[in-house]
């Protein structure tokens, strides 16, 4: 027969034993045996939780690496043929002529050049080049759409090597030199079936600049009626400005420059006929003719003209009164000085584009450019490319700002402000389905939820005998939030794998959905061929650390209850 005190001495031992095995942290061994997916359904249901978890985060990660990727080449592309920093022209090139009166040494090539050359020194920029753009109507055949064109400076080997790199084996080339050649998007050989070796025709809106102004005056008053106001100031100046004497007349010379640059000159910026622009600019020689008595260059002399010389000029006034206009718009319209026609181009290369960022339709070289847009000696700006065409934001800040000209004619701006409405997009497009893609695993959290939640009622009474022996609530809690921590764990490092598995095997799984007559990105609607993708170690961590605390966060709820159930309770209907 036992021994009631060897009986008593067992269990109490007993009971030491399991305080003490739960002193000495069981929690770990305890969520590793309700996990055993052999002994419960519900454990089953765990499983499948983690394989949610799983599919999630491989699908998070292969998403994310897609559209790096795909962010990534299109910035390449940009980079390729877009400036770095565009110096740009903001104020129109003024009139070759008009200058030469002030300044006959002027040129707007020798201006633009000089800030080429002094924004090539500066630390950071790679090259400078100058930059030509507008936009044209393309007709290839009949077929006439509105295009974008950009002229490059054929003489910069840095950006034709750009430009050659975006040309596929067996789509031309991209050496235009100076002659009447283009390279053209493989959108735009798309749209109109264009092929290396084909004439294209480029018609310019210089053609409107320059039949406007003659349409919107035919038929209209004469600058004699207009202008009379202006016309009655001039004469009542010639009156006041020049004395009559003996054999001679004179004017005094401040005077007279004066009338000729501030009656005379505003005159011809009005939309008025050739004839009538012709007896104005005649009425200007004929003021600027007179002999100077002192060349003091305050102009504080006189000038002095033969007898008659007054009158002439009122003359010329008056005839602007008998022009008969009908014959004078009809002489416009037959001797406009020029019209441009149409620029024959031969496409000698075609370049890689793509629909989701702009791109421009038409290269040709910056002579060409120059002609079609009527810049004349002059350029829309100057094009930066930089050592790292990231770092454009510090390089205007720091080196090309200061030395910009203090005029205000030219405005600095980098590619990722120009081009911030289409990465943004990207960008935004890559987050919001990330967030989308993010429920999936929030969906295995509630999962998770769910059988922890069935745990704590179905282990009720174990919960009650580990109180009861001695159990702190941060034990028990310790045992779901392993759980979690498991689940998440092993999930994450599952689903990792499986992304970076598809990802780097992209290609291949994109040839078995095209052999099955399904391809989700065909090139001819990207522009691109294949699926571009990148692996980046952070956003892999960023996913991975982010279902472990979902799933954490989806067992601390049950624990934290589980820890609030009455021992005493728990064990009264053992």
């Amino acid at each position: 027969m036992d021994n009631p005190t060897s009986q008593l001495q067992i269990s109490a031992h007993s009971t030491t034993t399991s305080a003490l095995i739960i002193r000495k942290n069981f929690s770990l061994l305890l969520a590793l045996r309700y996990l055993n997916p052999l002994r419960t359904h519900v454990s089953v249901i765990t499983l499948i939780s983690l394989a949610g978890v799983a599919i999630g985060v491989m699908v998070l990660v292969v998403v994310l690496s897609v559209f790096g990727g795909f962010e990534k080449l299109v910035k390449d592309r940009v980079l390729s043929y877009t400036p770095h920093i565009n110096i740009e022209r903001m104020e129109p090139w003024p009139d070759a002529e008009k200058m030469a009166e002030y300044d006959p040494d002027y040129n707007a090539q020798k201006e633009w050049r000089s800030l080429q050359k002094s924004m090539s020194d500066l630390e950071g920029v790679e090259s400078a080049y100058a930059l030509v753009n507008d936009f044209v109507l393309l007709d290839r055949q009949g077929a006439v759409a509105p295009a974008s064109m950009q002229a490059i400076d054929t003489t910069n080997e840095s950006q034709l090597k750009s430009l050659q790199d975006l040309i596929k084996p067996g789509q031309g080339n991209a050496d235009m030199g100076l002659g009447d050649e283009a390279v053209i998007s493989s959108l735009t050989a798309e749209k109109f079936s264009i092929s290396v070796g084909d004439i294209i025709q480029i018609h310019t809106n210089r053609n409107l600049k320059q039949i406007q102004p003659v349409l919107n005056r035919i038929g209209g008053a004469s600058f004699f009626e207009t202008g009379s106001e202006e016309l009655k100031h001039a004469e009542e100046e010639l009156n006041r400005i020049i004395t009559a004497g003996n054999n001679q007349e004179t004017a005094p010379i401040a005077a007279m420059t004066d009338f000729y640059h501030r009656v005379l000159g505003p005159m011809l910026d009005y939309n008025i006929r050739n004839s009538e622009k012709e007896l104005i600019e005649n009425l200007r020689e004929h003021v600027a003719t007179g002999e100077r008595s002192t060349e003091d260059p305050d102009d504080s002399g006189v000038l002095t003209y033969p007898k008659g010389h007054l009158a002439t000029a009122l003359k010329i006034l008056d005839a602007l009164k008998n022009i008969n206009i009908d014959k004078a718009d009809i002489n416009d319209i037959k001797h406009m000085k020029t019209v441009v026609l149409p620029k024959d181009l031969n496409v000698i290369g075609i370049y890689q584009a793509t629909r989701h960022a702009y791109s421009p339709d038409v290269f040709v070289p910056l002579t060409v450019g120059q002609d079609l847009t009527g810049l004349g000696d002059g350029v829309r700006g100057i094009a930066l490319r930089l050592n790292d065409p990231y770092k454009a934001a510090m390089v205007l800040e720091n080196a090309v700002g200061p030395n910009m000209p203090k005029d205000g004619a030219w405005r600095a701006r980098t590619w990722m402000q120009d081009h911030q409405a289409q990465f943004s997009l990207i960008s935004t497009q890559r987050w919001m389905l990330s967030i989308c893609l993010s429920f999936i695993m929030l969906v295995s959290a509630f999962s998770i939820m769910a059988v922890m939640f069935t745990v704590t009622i179905q282990k009720k009474r174990e919960i009650g005998v580990m109180k009861s022996l001695g159990a702190a609530p941060f034990q028990l809690v310790r045992v779901f939030l392993y759980q979690g921590i498991i689940i998440g764990l092993f999930g994450g490092l599952l689903g990792l794998s499986l992304g970076y598995l598809v990802v780097k095997n992209r290609q291949m799984l994109l040839d078995v959905l095209a052999s099955w007559g399904f391809d989700p990105f065909p090139s001819e609607f990207n522009g691109f061929d294949g699926l571009p993708a990148i692996i980046d170690p952070r956003e892999f961590g960023i996913v991975f650390v982010f279902a472990v605390a979902l799933c954490i966060l989806a067992t601390l709820i049950p624990a934290l209850l589980a820890t609030r159930s009455d021992a005493a309770k728990s064990l009264r209907n053992m």
